[in-house]
């Protein structure tokens, strides 16, 4: 799938615009501030996800007590028509008819790294978790609502075994959740190692991944692993109060030659092999949904070399999916698609 056009009204600092992206790589330039992250977030909004980070004023900067209207159309394997009207709550429509965030997924899938996300390999294991968890969305429907209930069930538990409360009616219902839950993760891992084959010339060595179970580990079978873990962590669950054992403590091991990834590379190869694992993503989806995901990303190559940015704008190109691409100055001298530039919200075409 690709955005042909992508309109917006009151979001943010952005003017009222009206852009048509290009079906390969597209570049956004300008300032800091201008509004770069802006156009990516809107796109991010209207494929189904929410704002980035824990930025909730979605509307104008500029008018109180105003609704934000984004709308894009999209092509590919379908073409459909994607309107969100933002403020209050957030109501969402594909063709005129209302739609489901799942649903936007669905049918246009899009991945966005942010700076943060070049964590992966050497930042905290929650850096990981949220990187396969919103792999696990786009690739499993019914992934993010499982999710959010086997949180609220850890909540729950949690809040019993403080209180020295018996918690076995809420483990067994959490049995199958946390079961399924590892299944999809571990299914990602296996998609996600696929897809780094076709990256191998950004890789600066040879990753492997592994999923592994949170507080787990000791049956194959995830519904006798949640039990045996359980029972293996129950004293020590009693005395910190809290629930060690579960998807909200997994971990994705990321080795190079059997040791930590993160321990064998200089910085920049950790930033190659981070892209290389946020591409290798897309492959994921591409493989399970049958359709191009849209890619965005936000200043991805600003601790890249030059090799390393060329690697990276040739391994984008070579995928032939929808890249926008927002950095404050050009990644390469050779951009091999459009270029735009933001200025005090207007979004500018500079041509290919």
């Amino acid at each position: 799938m690709w955005c042909s056009e992508f309109s917006t009204r009151n979001f943010r600092n952005l003017s009222s615009l009206r852009i048509s992206w290009g079906p390969g790589l597209n570049l956004v330039t300008g300032n800091n501030g201008a509004g770069k992250t802006n156009c990516l977030e809107g796109l991010h909004l209207l494929t189904g996800w929410g704002p980035f980070g824990d930025r909730k004023d979605l509307v104008s900067w500029e008018k109180e007590g105003v609704q934000a209207f984004l709308g894009g159309s999209f092509c590919g394997e379908e073409n459909v028509f994607v309107a969100a009207s933002i403020g209050g709550n957030t109501v969402m429509k594909c063709d005129g008819r209302r739609i489901s965030f799942p649903e936007v997924r669905s049918r246009v899938p899009a991945l966005a790294f942010l700076p943060g996300d070049m964590s992966i390999l050497d930042g905290a294991p929650s850096i990981r978790r949220n990187f396969l968890d919103r792999l696990c969305a786009l690739l499993f429907p019914l992934y993010a609502r499982r999710l959010s209930d086997y949180r609220r069930a850890v909540r729950h538990r949690t809040v019993l075994l403080r209180s020295g409360k018996r918690t076995d009616a809420v483990s067994r219902t959490m049995a199958p959740l946390v079961s399924w839950i590892w299944e999809c993760r571990e299914e990602a891992v296996r998609l996600l190692t696929l897809g780094l084959s076709a990256f191998q010339g950004l890789l600066p060595g040879i990753l492997e991944l592994k999923h592994a179970r949170g507080g787990a580990g000791l049956k194959d079978d995830g519904i006798e692993d949640w039990w045996a873990s359980l029972e293996a962590r129950s004293e020590k669950e009693k005395q910190l109060c809290i629930s060690m054992v579960g998807p909200h403590r997994d971990d994705l091991y990321i080795c190079c030659r059997e040791r930590e990834a993160a321990a064998c590379f200089s910085r920049g190869q950790i930033r190659r092999a981070s892209v290389s694992l946020m591409l290798a993503a897309g492959k994921a989806v591409e493989a399970r949904l049958r359709r191009k995901p849209i890619v965005l990303l936000d200043e991805i190559a600003s601790e890249l070399d030059k090799n390393g940015r060329e690697s990276t704008v040739e391994a984008l190109h070579s995928t032939g999916w929808q890249v926008i691409a927002a950095a404050a100055e050009p990644i390469t001298d050779h951009w091999p698609g459009s270029v735009w530039k933001v200025e005090e919200g207007f979004v500018i075409s500079l041509g290919a």
